[in-house]
C-alpha cells in the first residue's frame, strides 16, 4: 500500500497540504523560544520558522520565500530560531534540528502541531504553501502525535447512513483500549478536498466513508457506509504498510516524532 504520509511529508519528513486562504499583510516576528510558538497557537496562527545559525548563507532568499507565503496565508507570522542559542536547546532537541543542513524552514499549524518542513535551499513559495495543512489535517496530525489512533469519517449533511456511521465510530471509540479519536470531514468542504484525495476518499460518494488509522499512523482499513464497530477496532490495531497524513519517511515509524 502506498504510504500516504510520504505524499505529504518532505524534506525533514513532515506533512503539508495546500490551503486556499485570504491574503493579508505580512507579519514578521523575531523570536527564539518555545513560548512564542505557544503564543501563536493561542492566537490560531500559522507559523513559518526559519532555523538559522551565525554565518549561515541563503538567509535572505529563505526570508523572501517565507514573506511571500505569509502574504498568501491568513493569520500567519514568521519566527527566527538560532539553533546555537541555549534558550532554543529544547526546540532543537524536540525537532532534531542540530544535524540538518541550514537554513531550514518549518511550518506549524494553528493548533500548534508541526506540519511541514524542509531545506530552505530550493524552497519555493508554492511548496511552502503546500505544507500548510487543512484544519482537519492539522487535527489529525495532532491526534497521531498524542499516540492515539484515528477514525476519519467523511460524509455530507443529510447523507443516507450518516447517523449510523457516526454512532459506529462513537461506539468503537468507547470500546477501544488504546484510545481512538474521531475526525469528521465534510465531503462538500472545498478546503478539505486535498485531504480527501490523499486519503483516497471519493468526495462524490453517496455513502459515508470511514478510514481507520492506527496509533503508528498506518492505514488499517477503509469502510463504505456504516461500519461494524468491532471491525473498526480490528482495523485500528492492524499493522499495515500505508501511512496517513502526518507520518514519517519510508522505513521509519509513520507517526511523526
Amino acid at each position: 500500500m502506498k504510504k500516504i504520509f510520504d505524499l505529504l511529508f518532505n524534506g525533514l519528513g513532515m506533512a503539508g497540504l495546500i490551503c486556499a486562504l485570504a491574503v493579508v499583510a505580512p507579519s514578521c516576528v523575531e523570536a527564539n523560544t518555545a513560548a512564542d510558538l505557544q503564543k501563536a497557537k493561542g492566537k490560531g496562527q500559522v507559523v513559518f520558522v526559519l532555523v538559522t545559525e551565525p554565518g549561515a548563507s541563503g538567509i535572505n532568499e529563505a526570508e523572501k520565500v517565507i514573506r511571500n507565503a505569509i502574504k498568501a496565508t491568513q493569520k500567519s507570522i514568521m519566527l527566527w530560531l538560532d539553533r546555537t542559542k541555549p534558550e532554543n536547546a529544547e526546540l532543537v532537541s524536540r525537532y532534531r534540528l542540530s544535524g540538518p543542513q541550514i537554513p531550514l524552514v518549518l511550518v506549524f499549524a494553528p493548533n500548534g502541531v508541526i506540519a511541514g518542513g524542509g531545506l530552505a535551499q530550493g524552497m519555493t513559495t508554492e511548496r511552502l504553501l503546500g505544507m500548510v495543512p487543512t484544519k482537519r489535517e492539522a487535527e489529525l496530525i495532532g491526534i497521531l502525535q498524542s499516540g492515539k489512533g484515528v477514525m476519519i469519517l467523511a460524509s455530507r449533511k443529510g447523507m443516507a447512513g450518516e447517523d449510523e456511521a457516526v454512532k459506529a465510530c462513537e461506539k468503537a471509540r468507547e470500546m477501544s483500549v488504546g484510545g481512538l479519536a474521531v475526525v469528521r470531514v465534510d465531503m462538500d468542504d472545498m478546503a478539505e478536498q486535498s485531504l480527501l484525495r490523499k486519503l483516497k476518499i471519493d468526495g462524490g460518494a453517496d455513502q459515508p466513508i470511514t478510514v481507520v488509522i492506527n496509533s503508528s499512523g498506518q492505514i488499517g482499513g477503509s469502510f463504505s457506509g456504516p461500519a461494524n464497530p468491532k471491525d473498526l477496532i480490528i482495523a485500528s490495531a492492524k499493522k499495515a504498510g500505508g501511512c496517513c497524513p502526518g507520518g514519517a519517511k519510508a522505513g521509519a515509524a509513520c507517526k511523526p516524532k
